[in-house]
């Protein structure tokens, strides 16, 4: 992209509210690009952003909109998953734009991976006031120049891979679906929010007897924030629940990554190459 391009913004799940748009155009426009809103931006419908039919309908005038080069989620949520097999892939690939969000829209980034159009794990407007200015920019950078290399806290043997991933309980909904890939020969990227210390242990335990983790090369463990307990806790911290099913498989484990629903949110290019060496990963396309 480049600057003057045009980004138009999406509500796949949760509703959009004037404050997160305002936001997102304050933002967008200050790094030297233009942004669509669509008037059903605000449509609201219980906690999402309209009917499944209006959802549809919206993405799809995003599209079909031949001056937008990428497509950006305002919020997560949940409801993703309603719309996205109705989606208009099939123009999206004629005419590919960036697809970017993280949290409930990871269903959109893996699918749209299938589909060979390119999507960024990036932060969503509803936290933009509450992310690091520089990881934003980050972002930007992505979208004119491509993926940046990232430095990580702790050496692991060398691995690469194709990267894929998102949300933990958005991937357990996935499994079994159209809209998750394989994951033979990826490096997972991980994260999740507002969950209980157990669930996460079942989650990664349901996808591990399923055989989703076979053939993994490597996994990102970025943040998981807000983890809750019973007043019996599980009874071991929650980085060793998180890696302990890919220790057994023999599969390198990074932890404690900068993107999640924090502070920080490095822009990870699903689909890229990442490989590691020392201590830095190096995404390509």
């Amino acid at each position: 992209m480049k600057p003057g391009d045009l980004i138009g913004l999406s509500a796949t799940a949760r509703f959009a509210t004037q404050e997160i748009i305002d936001v997102a155009k304050k933002h967008i426009e200050k790094a030297g690009f233009r942004v669509q809103i669509e008037p059903d931006i605000l449509l609201r419908k219980g906690q999402v952003a309209g009917t499944v039919v209006q959802r549809i309908e919206s993405f799809n005038r995003l599209i079909h909109h031949k001056e937008i080069k990428a497509i950006w989620n305002v919020r997560g949520g949940y409801g993703s998953a309603d719309i996205v097999d109705a989606v208009d892939w099939l123009s999206l690939k004629k005419q590919p734009k960036w697809l970017i969000g993280f949290s409930d829209f990871t269903t959109f980034l893996l699918h749209a991976y299938q589909k060979g159009i390119p999507a960024i794990h990036a932060a969503m407007p509803i936290s933009f006031e509450n992310t690091h200015q520089k990881q934003i920019n980050d972002t930007f950078q992505v979208l004119a120049h491509g993926p940046k290399s990232l430095i990580v806290p702790e050496e692991s043997i060398p691995f690469s891979g194709t990267l894929l991933g998102g949300n933990l309980s958005v991937i357990s909904s996935l499994y079994g679906t159209p809209s998750l890939p394989s994951l033979e020969g990826a490096v997972l990227i991980l994260e999740d929010l507002d969950e209980y210390h157990y669930h996460l242990d079942r989650m990664l335990l349901s996808l591990k007897r399923q055989g989703a983790f076979n053939g993994l090369k490597g996994v990102l463990l970025g943040q998981f924030s807000d983890i809750h307990d019973h007043d019996i806790p599980w009874g071991e911290a929650v980085d060793k629940t998180l890696r302990k099913y890919f220790d057994q498989l023999h599969i390198p484990v990074l932890t404690n990554l900068p993107f999640g629903h924090t502070l920080e949110q490095f822009p990870l290019v699903i689909g890229s190459n990442a490989r590691l060496q020392g201590n830095q990963i190096d995404f390509t396309l």
